[in-house]
């Protein structure tokens, strides 16, 4: 629900979501000490959001200092689920 709640927050306030952005996030709101195990970790979770249709998996952004970024946002499904993560958004 805490994934949910980063891609809605970055949504509303216009900041792309990539997978090391959410686990940056993660780490940062929650105090939640992940290591390189917790990125695989976002990004099993984020392929399991885009399974479940609760997310989808846009354009790639490109960075001059960092690979290829999948952008991930909120389906109509994942935003209708905003009651079940609303309490983690600021």
């Amino acid at each position: 629900m805490r994934l949910l709640a980063i891609l809605y927050e970055n949504e509303k306030s216009g900041n792309a979501s990539y997978g090391y952005a959410c686990w940056k996030e993660l780490s940062r709101k929650y105090q939640t000490c992940m290591g390189d195990d917790g990125l695989r970790n976002v990004y099993h979770h984020l392929d399991g959001l885009l399974d479940s249709e609760l997310v989808n998996r846009n354009a790639e952004q490109a960075s001059p200092r960092a690979p290829q970024r999948h952008l991930y946002s909120l389906t109509v499904k994942g935003r209708n689920l905003f009651t079940k993560y609303e309490r983690y958004t600021t």
